[in-house]
């Protein structure tokens, strides 16, 4: 090849050694090349034909667990006296017998005296009357079945009432509704403004102070004198 190239005119004669070792290069570059792929094929079919163990796929043993023996228990039975004595009992079972003559009246059966005490047909017997109920402890409400309503006087109970200052000043009228305590002892309870238009300028402390000195009779409830609570109204008017 070198000297193709001297013959041609490419290279100049101090250029022949040059020529000759690029030549020479791309010579060995075959061989070389060549015997990389010779050895890379040689490899490729030693891949092919060996087996490699295979390191990712472990075989485990697994390992045998201890079966347990099933036994099968065969209940026995009761001896024959125990059935004999379950059966006696069901069979001695009490069953209520329905009465042959339901039309028929009940026979009478003479009552038992002692030989002191003798039965008298005359004597009075209260049989079936239950005891009376025990007496209420509290006050009880104005309208309650059977109570008699403590008697007073509403025209007394308005000569107590005194007429505020304040009020009469401010030429105020109209009236104060109370409830009122009338205790079974004759006294005036327990009084409370529940209503009416006169809240203010001592109209309520009039009026529970002419409630307190009125006077009544007691309420009763089944003959006993009782607390009773009512409704009072005091009014209040100005006089000209």
């Amino acid at each position: 090849m070198a000297e193709e190239l001297s013959r041609s005119g490419l290279f100049a004669a101090d250029d022949h050694s040059l020529a000759v070792d690029l030549a020479w290069e791309a010579e060995e570059d075959k061989k070389t090349y060549k015997i990389a792929l010779l050895i890379a094929l040689i490899f490729h079919i030693i891949l092919i034909w060996v087996n490699i163990p295979d390191f990712g796929n472990k075989n485990f043993v697994e390992e045998k667990k201890d079966e347990k023996i099933m036994r099968r228990v065969v209940l026995r039975p009761p001896p024959e006296q125990q059935m004999k004595q379950l059966q006696l009992k069901k069979k001695m079972q009490k069953v209520p017998v329905p009465d042959p003559t339901p039309d028929k009246p009940e026979p009478i059966v003479p009552i038992e005296t002692s030989d002191n005490e003798a039965f008298n047909p005359d004597d009075d017997y209260i049989i079936g009357v239950p005891d009376a109920p025990p007496a209420p402890t509290g006050p009880i409400r104005d309208g309650t079945v059977g109570l008699e309503r403590p008697v007073y006087n509403l025209n007394q109970l308005q000569q107590n009432v005194v007429y505020p200052e304040l009020g009469k000043k401010a030429g105020l009228q109209g009236y104060v509704i109370l409830e009122v305590v009338l205790k079974k002892d004759g006294r005036v309870g327990n009084v409370r403004v529940i209503g009416g238009p006169l809240r203010a300028l001592g109209f309520p402390e009039a009026a529970i102070r002419a409630v307190k000195k009125m006077r009544f009779t007691p309420g009763k409830l089944r003959g006993q004198p009782v607390d009773v609570i009512l409704t009072l109204t005091v009014t209040f008017k100005l006089r000209r």
